[in-house]
């Protein structure tokens, strides 16, 4: 028990036993976990003895042992490939994620010769596509953290290109100006990329073309 215990909040590899009903009963070794079905990639499927990374979210001890809850959907997964984030040299400020389609990570370097978003790629995309490959094709961008809101909110909205930003800190709102044709790239399909920056800055942002942005009052 107390050898997972500490592992509580850890990405670990398990082996998935079987289906039951729609969770999904996987052993980390010396203890079995349970992937239910709330904690799902929606659309995927494991076959037994199948190899995959969990987030241990929580480790209860019970009469029969521990009852271990993982997770697939949970936003610190993303983190497993990072050399550098694990020891600490990089932080990850912040992390927005919709899980099976895209996450949006800010990533700030303590070490001045270190660049976080460089480490966080790796060499030809190394990490990141082991990251990639691992939570089966979903979407990464990595950015730089920056403490001004106006920087951040541009370098989130990556990889749209952005022509001017308004932040107000004290409101938490934003307004954001990109050419005309870069409009649909800031939204994303169906607002994600939108959506998955304000996520990760924790602003809400209003997004204008230049040419809605000359009629828009407040802009």
């Amino acid at each position: 028990y107390n050898q997972y215990y500490e592992k509580e909040k850890d990405v670990v590899t398990g082996v998935v036993q079987r289906y039951v009903g729609k969770n999904i009963s996987i052993n980390l070794g010396k203890a079995d976990a349970m992937l239910t079905e709330n904690e799902q990639v929606k659309g995927e499927v494991f076959k037994p003895t199948e190899r995959i990374k969990v987030y241990i979210v929580e480790v209860k001890n019970t009469p029969k042992g521990p009852r271990i809850n993982v997770s697939r959907t949970h936003p610190e997964l993303v983190k497993s490939e990072v050399t550098e984030i694990k020891d600490g040299t990089v932080e990850i400020k912040s992390i927005a994620r919709e899980a099976g389609s895209r996450t949006k990570i800010a990533v700030w370097s303590n070490n001045p010769n270190v660049d976080a978003v460089g480490a966080c790629v790796g060499m030809n995309g190394a990490r990141v596509n082991a990251i990639v490959e691992e939570l089966r094709g979903e979407k990464i961008d990595i950015v730089n953290w920056d403490e001004n809101p106006g920087n951040l909110i541009q370098n989130a909205l990556s990889p749209a290109k952005i022509v001017a930003v308004f932040a107000d800190p004290d409101e938490k709102t934003a307004k954001v100006v990109v050419p005309d044709y870069q409009l649909s790239l800031a939204i994303g399909k169906e607002g994600q990329n939108a959506r998955l920056a304000a996520r990760l800055t924790g602003y809400k942002i209003d997004i204008k073309s230049e040419t809605q942005a000359k009629d828009a009052p407040g802009f």
